[in-house]
C-alpha cells in the first residue's frame, strides 16, 4: 500500500483530494509589468501528486485552490495548466495536477 503525506489535503473549486504524496512550488520571477517592480506576471505555480483520481475535467480551469494539513497553508485563486497520471507498482496510480497562481 502506498503511504501519503502526513494529512495534507487539497481543494480545486470545491473538489476534495487526500492521499497526497508530493507538494512542489515555486515562486514567480517573471518580468515586471509597470514600473512597479512587485507586480509580476508569474505569481508562481503549484504541482502536487496525490492517489486520489484528479479529473481532467480541472484541466484549463480557474478556481480556488486551497492546501492545508501537514503544516502546510496555501489558499489562491489558479489555473489548472497541467493534469497527469503515472502507474506505480502493484496497480497503484499516482495523479498529478500543476497549478498557475494568478490572484
Amino acid at each position: 500500500m502506498a503511504t501519503d503525506s502526513t494529512g495534507v489535503v487539497f481543494s480545486f473549486n470545491g473538489s476534495t483530494h487526500g492521499n497526497v504524496s508530493a507538494l512542489s512550488w515555486s515562486w514567480g520571477g517573471g518580468y515586471s509589468e509597470s514600473r512597479d517592480v512587485a507586480f509580476k506576471h508569474e505569481i508562481g505555480t503549484v504541482t502536487i501528486s496525490s492517489f486520489d483520481a484528479i479529473s481532467t475535467t480541472v484541466w484549463a480551469t480557474a478556481g480556488s485552490l486551497v492546501v492545508t494539513g501537514g503544516g502546510v497553508g496555501l489558499t489562491a485563486t489558479a489555473v489548472c495548466t497541467d493534469v497527469g497520471a503515472e502507474a506505480q507498482l502493484n496497480g497503484v496510480t499516482r495523479y498529478s495536477a500543476t497549478f498557475q497562481i494568478i490572484q
